[in-house]
C-alpha cells in the first residue's frame, strides 16, 4: 500500500522539526509502516514556507527528503480555481488541495483544517486532514 502525505506551509514547517507534533508523529508512522510512501509539497508551498536566509535551513533539509512537485501547468490551475471559488481559501491552499485529491493522498498536513475540508470536499476527496 502506497501512502502519500500532502504538506502546505506550516506542514512543511512542522514536518522540519527535530521533535515533530505529536499528531504528525502518528502521520509519520504510517508512512513507516506501510513501507511505500511518499511526502509531497507543491512547490508555490516553498514561498510561504522559506524566508531568503539561515533561518531555512531546517526546512532546506526537510526538501532534500520529499517530493517537490515543481509543476504547475494549466489545467491544474484551472482545478484549483475551482476549488477556490466562492470560498475564503488562498490561492496556495486551493493548489495544495488540488495536489491532494489528485495524488489521492492519505494526508494533508496544515494549520488551516477549515479552508482545506472545504476545498477537499470541492475536490471530492477522500484526504485525511491533520491539523498542527
Amino acid at each position: 500500500m502506497s501512502v502519500t502525505v500532502v504538506l502546505d506551509g506550516a506542514g512543511l514547517h512542522a514536518w522540519s522539526q527535530r521533535i515533530p507534533p505529536r499528531q504528525l508523529l502518528a502521520v509519520m508512522e504510517v508512512l513507516r509502516r506501510s513501507g511505500a510512501g511518499r511526502v509531497l509539497v507543491p512547490s508555490v508551498v516553498t514561498v510561504e514556507a522559506l524566508t531568503g536566509d539561515a533561518r531555512d535551513a531546517p526546512i532546506n533539509q526537510t526538501l532534500k527528503q520529499v517530493d517537490v512537485d515543481e509543476m504547475l501547468p494549466l489545467d491544474r490551475t484551472r482545478t484549483a480555481a475551482q476549488l477556490r471559488q466562492a470560498t475564503a481559501a488562498s490561492a496556495v491552499d486551493s493548489v495544495v488541495a488540488e495536489a491532494a485529491a489528485r495524488t489521492r493522498a492519505a494526508f494533508l498536513v496544515t494549520s488551516d483544517p477549515d479552508d482545506m475540508t472545504v476545498l477537499l470536499d470541492r475536490a471530492g476527496a477522500t484526504t485525511q486532514v491533520v491539523t498542527v
